[in-house]
């Protein structure tokens, strides 16, 4: 069942309901400027025609309510309701006339699952309303009415979406004109790093309309590119604002598709909007984790075993004594190291190399701990694809052509990809049985094993797959060269090439991820510490 508080339907117009094509909607039978969900007239009678449906309602400032009653589509009573206020809808024993369409109904839990989502996707663009869901007498959702604000649809997104999605999301607001026409898009994404594996929290709405597009969804992943790791999905809450002669919401039964008259033009919205968006919070990433961590510690008093634990695992760690360094080589040189000891860059200035992988590094914000190899590989990547933005990459010749022996499937999937290494760099030739010979590299894979590189790809590719999308295989095959050749964990580094990483990532798109969507750097702010410190 489902009810409202609204204007409710007149006496002489509740028959009329169950009638096929007779709507309330279509007032000046325009089809091509429909500002509202409904128009066919073929939702209610559709549902009266397999079910037990009773409609009961009363409207605005009249005395009598009244409901009817429709079984297998026929009219069966007409009667006085004791319904005071709005409209209430009834379905029992659906589909009981129609058992072999009831056979393909989902568990009882599927089904539930997908009113679910329903009412959340109502909700989101009806903010201004209150939406109430009981399943088995049990409340599932509970959205108080918000205003009809930007303020108001915040909060029903983070009653929807959960505090951990708007703390870690990014704002879109952008327009493209059409023959002088607006066409915007608005709304929320996620840092990349924030991300899960369904996609059960991803709306999209056009013209208030909630659409369950594919071709949309795939632009908007499209837009997140290598950001995010395989098989990891984006959460995002979008809004597209086109004039109604620009969309049509009448190709698909359910109305969950749409066709617009330019889907090159909203494609390109999309993916410009997101994209850039991404590149200017680039370093953003989501701390969900560590705040996890945070809770943990300040709710559990720690016993002895695990505090035994702990010590273990510390004198397992490899630490570099690089703050004894610092100092005595601050004292060696007090004017150039104190000087340049500065905490206004974004990423701070490194003092520590800890377990020979992570940099921590002191900013004005806080305590900031890269990921070396996390962070170098997004650097080497993003050099990789600047470089081929003009189409033709930078090349270094062999003095000495490379010849590399290769096993069979090896050989197979290099052969195989032999165009997409060119087109990043490379020259390839086949060279007997089951080798290769390369004669030129890109160059900023000059000073690496290039044989090494390319025996790694080939067992990467192998292991993991190629996708059929040749944007994607292309992006993968440069991820996984980014990869074997960037710092590795372990390798100790100065302070001079820690702050130099720094200040490359500063400059670098997506520097917030890796190639695998992984969080390359984590900021611990000054109230996080007094959270663990339990001093607020």
């Amino acid at each position: 069942s489902v009810s409202d508080n609204g204007l409710g339907i007149e006496k002489t117009d509740l028959k009329l309901t169950v009638e096929r094509h007779a709507t309330s909607k279509l007032k000046d039978d325009d089809l091509y400027n429909l500002n509202f969900l409904g128009f066919r007239g073929e939702a209610l009678p559709s549902i009266a025609s397999v079910s037990e449906l009773t409609i009961e309602s009363i409207k605005y400032k009249k005395k009598e309510a009244w409901g009817i009653f429709v079984q297998k589509n026929q009219l069966k009573d007409f009667f006085p309701s004791s319904r005071n206020v709005g409209t209430k809808v009834s379905v029992r024993n659906l589909f009981y006339s129609v058992p072999a369409r009831l056979k393909f109904l989902k568990s009882d839990k599927g089904e539930n699952a997908h009113s679910h989502q329903i009412i959340k996707k109502l909700a989101i663009i009806n903010h201004q309303i209150s939406f109430r869901l009981k399943i088995d007498n049990n409340l599932v959702l509970n959205f108080t009415q918000e205003e009809k604000s930007s303020e108001g649809l915040k909060n029903r997104i983070n009653e929807v979406l959960g505090s951990n999605f708007v703390a870690n999301a990014i704002q879109l607001n952008n327009q493209k004109f059409f023959n002088e026409q607006s066409i915007k898009l608005s709304g929320f994404i996620s840092l990349p790093t924030l991300n899960q594996a369904n996609q059960t929290k991803q709306f999209i709405f056009v013209n208030g309309r909630p659409v369950q597009d594919r071709g949309l969804s795939s632009v908007v992943r499209l837009s997140y590119r290598e950001t995010l790791p395989k098989g990891r999905h984006p959460i995002y809450c979008l809004f597209i604002q086109v004039p109604n002669d620009f969309v049509d919401v009448n190709v698909h039964p359910t109305k969950m598709e749409v066709r617009f008259k330019d889907y090159s033009l909203v494609k390109s919205l999309i993916i410009s909007s997101v994209s850039s968006s991404l590149n200017l919070e680039s370093r953003k990433t989501t701390a969900k984790n560590f705040e996890e961590m945070f809770c943990n510690l300040s709710e559990q008093q720690l016993n002895k075993n695990k505090q035994l634990e702990i010590k273990r695992q510390f004198e397992n760690f490899n630490f570099k004594n690089s703050i004894k360094n610092y100092v005595e080589s601050e004292k060696e040189n007090q004017e150039s190291i104190g000087d340049n000891f500065r905490t206004d860059f974004p990423l701070g200035n490194a003092i520590y190399q800890f377990n020979k992988n992570y940099i921590i590094s002191i900013a004005s914000t806080g305590i900031i701990i890269v990921d070396q190899h996390a962070a170098h590989e997004r650097i080497v990547l993003e050099r990789m694809k600047a470089s081929l933005l003009n189409k033709k990459p930078e090349k270094q010749l062999l003095l000495l052509p490379e010849v590399i022996d290769l096993d069979f499937a090896q050989f197979e999937i290099i052969f195989e990809n032999f165009g997409i290494l060119e087109k990043i760099g490379f020259s390839i030739e086949e060279f007997g049985k089951n080798s290769i010979l390369i004669r030129e590299i890109p160059l900023t894979l000059t000073n690496f094993d290039i044989k090494q590189v390319i025996i790694d790809l080939s067992d990467d590719l192998i292991e993991t797959g190629l996708p059929v999308d040749y944007e994607e295989k292309h992006n993968l095959i440069m991820g996984n060269i980014a990869c074997h050749r960037s710092v590795r964990s372990g390798r100790s580094l100065s302070l001079e090439e820690m702050n130099a990483l720094l200040r490359e990532m500063e400059i670098t798109p997506n520097s917030g991820q890796c190639n695998h969507g992984r969080p390359t750097s984590i900021l611990i702010s000054l109230k996080d510490f007094e959270k663990l410190f339990q001093r607020s």
